[in-house]
């Protein structure tokens, strides 16, 4: 349920972003839910799942809860990255559209 909540957050982000900066915003709001999930699997499987070894599988429901809000974290930062470092490059900047 958190991580359905952050992907629409950061799909809603991108598209308004992408509004803003006179970008496509449907292909924009698809591209940051890629990079959103890819962040949230490489957390999941590549880093958590060979550290926590058989606690992956069988954990409490605890160890459930962090694992599943650090990989909506990492997925959440990623886009974020995403968004700062390639979006904001695209486009007119905002400073530009006014004069």
């Amino acid at each position: 349920m958190i991580g359905a909540i952050a992907v629409l957050f950061v799909a809603y982000w991108f598209y308004r972003t992408a509004l803003r900066l006179k970008l496509p915003p449907v292909a924009w709001a698809a591209g940051g839910v890629i990079v959103y999930y890819a962040g949230f699997a490489v957390w999941l499987y590549l880093i958590l799942k060979p550290a926590l070894g058989g606690a992956f599988r069988d954990h409490s429901f605890l160890l459930g809860l962090s694992m599943d809000l650090s990989s909506v974290l990492a997925g959440t930062l990623l886009a974020a990255l995403f968004r700062a470092k390639i979006m904001l490059k695209q486009g007119k900047a905002p400073y530009e559209q006014h004069f």
